[in-house]
C-alpha cells in the first residue's frame, strides 16, 4: 500500500507580463527598472501571457498525477485538487516581466505560513522549499515528535544543522546539491565519501546532484546518469525531486526511477501555453540568445474540450449526477413523503449544491434541464453558483427512453431532433459538459430465444451516442456517452461481461466513424455485475476483475476518462466496488465515479423535505462523496 504524502512549503504564483513602454515601469536614481504594482489590472497596460503555479503546488500536482494520496500544508484537508482561492493569502507572488526586449523577475516577500496539523496523519512528509519561519519550524518539529512513525523526504541544502540532523534520522530519501554547502558535518570531497557520511546518520537513500550528473545511492547500490541538460534552475530541480519521489514511492526499479524523473524534468513546461525551454530560461534568469517569447494562444474548442474532460476525471474527484428526470424524482419524493412541486425540487437541489466542502470531492455536477434555470433562494443561479465553487457544470440532454420499434423489450433514446437547439442555448449559458444515456436490458430474450441486446439495438443506440457526441464538440461542450447495461435482471456475470464488451466495441467504432475527439470525450458505463435478481451476487473482487478486463479490451487509450454509474447498487456496494476497481489499476485513462442514487439516497432520507434537517442531510451527503473519492486510491 502506498503511503499518504504531505507536502509542506510555500505556494508560488508566477505571472508573465509583457509591459507596454512607459506604462507602469520607471527607472530609479541608479537607472534600474521598476514595475509600479500600485497600478491595478484596469489601469496597467500589459498582456498577461500566462499565470502558473509552482512550489508546493507543483509537487502536489505531480504526486496526484502519480495517484498518490497527496495533500499539502496549504490544503491540509487533503485529497483534493489545488484551488488557488483556498490559499490566496499564502502565495509568494512573482512577476516575470518583459519590457523593451529585456526580462526581469520581481518577487513579493513570503507571506507568513502558519503550521497547521493536517487532517490525515501522513506516512511521508515531503519538504519543499526553504525560508520557513521559526514558529513554523517549531510547529513542524512538534508534529514530528507526536507522530514518530512518519518519514521525511527533503532537500538537505535547505536546513540548518540542528533541524537537518533530526530530519536525517527520520529520512526515507534525501536530496543534496553537491555544489552547495550543507549545514551538517559531511565529508563531501567525493560522491562516495558523501554517501558514507550520510550512512553514519542512518540515511540509506540519497540523490546527489553534481552539475550535469545525478547519482542515486540506495542500500549499497549506486546509479549514475549523465543528463542532456543541466539541472540548473530551481524549477527543473523541483520537478525532478517530486517526480523521483513519486516514482520511488510507486515501487519502480531504481534506474527506472531516475530515468523517468529526468525525462519528466527535461520535458515538462509550466503548462501548455509556455514553451518549456523559454520558461526555464526566464525563471533561471539565464542569459539567452532567445528573445523572451510568450506563446499563449487563444483556446480553440479542441483545447477547451481536452482541458475540461481532463478536469472532470482528475483524481480524487467524482461527478455528482443530479439530473433525474421528472418521473424519477417524482418517485423519490413520493417514497419520502415529499410533495412533488417545482419549489421542493429546487430546495432539494439547493440542499446538495450548498453543502460545504463538496468542491474538494466533486469535479462536476450534472443538472436536469429544469435545474439549469433555477436559482438559490437568494437569487443566485445554480450554474453560476456551482462554477463559482470550481465545479464544472453539465446537463442531461437525452429525451428519455422509447420503445425500439420492431424489437420487443428494447429501447432507443429520444431527443436528437432538438439537440442542436439545446446545445446552442446551453453553450451560451456556460455549460461545460453534457450527458446522454442509452440503456440495454440483457436479461430478456427475443421471440427466437436469443438474449438481448440485439445487434440492431446496439447499432441504433451507439449511432445516436456518436451523433450526440459530435454535436456537443461542435459547440465546445464535452460529451459524456452513457451506454448502460441495466443492473436489474437475472443475467450472469459472464453475460454482463459479454454484453458490455459488445456494446463498448460498437460504440467506439461508431465514435471513430463520426470523427469524435476521444481526448475530449468521457465514457460513463456500468460496472460488470451479475443481475440484481441473480442468485449469485458479484463480489467486489469479481466486479473489479471483470470490469477491468472488459474496459481494457474495448476502450481506446486516447479516451479522456471512464466514470462509473451506480445503477441500482446499494450505497455501500457502489463504494466497495469502486474501491476494488481502483485496486485493479492503473488504467490508461482517468477513472472516477458519476453517481446519483448512491450519493443522494441517504441525504434524501435525512432531509425528508424539512428545513430543520438541512444540516444533517448535508453532512450525510458530504460523507458519501468523501467516501467515494477516497475509494479512488488504492488500499
Amino acid at each position: 500500500m502506498q503511503p499518504s504524502i504531505l507536502s509542506i512549503g510555500y505556494a508560488t504564483k508566477d505571472s508573465f507580463l509583457d509591459i507596454k513602454p512607459k506604462k507602469g515601469v520607471f527607472k530609479d536614481e541608479n537607472n534600474q527598472l521598476h514595475l509600479d504594482l500600485a497600478f491595478d489590472d484596469s489601469s496597467l497596460e500589459y498582456n498577461k501571457q500566462a499565470g502558473i503555479y509552482g512550489g508546493i503546488v507543483l509537487s502536489d500536482k505531480i504526486f496526484r498525477s502519480a495517484h498518490l494520496k497527496s495533500f499539502s500544508s496549504v490544503n491540509p484537508q487533503g485529497f483534493a485538487n489545488f484551488s488557488p482561492e483556498n490559499i490566496k493569502t499564502k502565495f509568494i507572488q512573482r512577476y516575470i516581466v518583459a519590457h523593451q526586449g529585456r526580462s526581469f523577475v520581481l518577487n513579493s516577500s513570503a507571506r507568513g505560513l502558519k503550521w497547521e496539523d493536517p487532517f490525515y496523519v501522513p506516512g511521508i512528509v515531503y519538504v519543499d522549499g526553504r525560508g520557513f519561519s521559526a514558529d513554523y519550524l517549531a510547529g513542524f518539529e512538534n508534529y514530528l515528535e507526536q507522530n514518530k512513525s512518519t518519514k521525511i523526504i527533503f532537500n538537505l541544502n535547505d536546513f540548518e544543522k540542528a533541524l537537518a540532523e533530526k530530519l536525517l534520522s527520520r529520512s526515507e530519501l534525501v536530496f543534496i546539491n553537491l555544489a552547495k554547502p550543507v549545514a551538517v558535518d559531511l565529508d563531501m570531497t567525493s560522491v562516495d565519501s558523501t554517501i558514507e557520511s550520510l550512512a553514519d546518520f542512518g540515511v540509506n537513500h540519497a540523490v546527489l546532484f553534481d552539475d550535469d550528473k545525478v547519482f542515486v545511492s540506495y542500500t549499497g547500490s549506486l546509479v549514475e546518469a549523465q543528463t542532456d541538460f543541466a539541472l540548473n534552475s530551481f524549477y527543473q530541480k523541483a520537478i525532478f525531486r517530486a517526480a523521483y519521489t513519486a516514482e520511488f514511492l510507486d515501487g519502480a526499479d531504481l534506474e527506472d526511477n531516475l530515468q523517468i524523473a529526468l525525462a519528466i524534468a527535461e520535458n515538462s513546461g509550466f503548462n501548455d501555453p509556455v514553451k518549456p525551454l523559454i520558461a526555464r530560461q526566464i525563471l533561471a534568469r539565464s542569459e539567452s540568445k532567445y528573445q523572451v517569447e510568450f506563446l499563449r494562444k487563444s483556446l480553440d474548442f479542441t483545447e477547451k474540450l481536452h482541458k475540461a474532460a481532463a478536469e472532470l476525471v482528475e483524481r480524487p474527484k467524482g461527478i455528482f449526477a443530479a439530473d433525474e428526470s421528472g418521473g424519477n424524482i417524482h418517485k423519490k419524493f413520493t417514497e419520502a413523503g415529499i410533495e412533488d412541486i417545482e419549489e421542493n425540487r429546487r430546495r432539494y437541489r439547493e440542499m446538495f449544491f450548498t453543502t460545504p466542502d463538496i468542491e474538494n470531492y466533486l469535479s462536476g455536477v450534472i443538472l436536469f434541464e429544469e435545474t439549469v434555470d433555477q436559482s438559490l433562494k437568494d437569487g443566485r443561479n445554480f450554474v453560476e453558483y456551482l462554477k463559482g465553487r470550481n465545479m464544472l457544470v453539465g446537463v442531461k440532454l437525452d429525451g428519455g427512453l422509447a420503445p425500439f420499434e420492431g424489437f420487443k423489450g428494447e429501447t432507443i433514446t429520444k431527443g436528437l431532433d432538438v439537440l442542436d437547439e439545446k446545445l446552442a442555448r446551453y453553450a451560451e449559458k456556460g455549460i461545460d459538459f453534457a450527458k446522454w444515456r442509452v440503456a440495454f436490458d440483457i436479461s430478456a430474450e427475443t421471440e427466437e430465444g436469443r438474449k438481448l441486446p440485439t445487434n440492431a439495438a446496439i447499432a441504433a443506440n451507439v449511432q445516436i451516442l456518436a451523433r450526440y457526441a459530435k454535436a456537443c464538440q461542435a459547440h465546445g461542450i464535452v460529451p459524456i456517452v452513457e451506454p448502460e447495461v441495466v443492473y436489474d435482471g437475472s443475467h450472469s456475470l459472464d453475460e454482463c461481461n459479454l454484453a458490455t464488451k459488445r456494446i463498448l466495441h460498437a460504440l467506439f467504432e461508431e465514435l471513430k466513424l463520426f470523427d469524435v475527439d476521444l481526448a475530449g470525450t468521457i465514457l460513463k458505463t456500468n460496472m460488470v455485475l451479475s443481475g440484481k435478481q441473480n442468485a449469485h451476487h458479484s463480489s467486489p473482487q469479481e466486479a473489479a476483475e471483470y470490469t477491468a478486463e472488459a474496459l481494457r479490451a474495448t476502450v481506446p487509450e486516447e479516451l479522456a476518462g471512464v466514470v462509473f454509474l451506480s445503477g441500482g447498487q446499494t450505497v455501500h456496494q457502489a463504494t466497495d466496488n469502486l474501491q476494488a476497481i481502483t485496486n485493479f489499476g492503473p488504467y490508461p485513462w482517468g477513472v472516477t465515479y458519476s453517481y446519483a442514487r448512491a450519493l443522494q439516497s441517504p441525504a434524501l432520507k435525512a432531509w425528508s423535505g424539512k428545513d430543520e434537517n438541512l444540516r444533517q442531510a448535508q453532512l450525510v451527503f458530504l460523507e458519501r462523496v468523501a467516501a467515494n473519492s477516497h475509494a479512488l486510491y488504492k488500499n
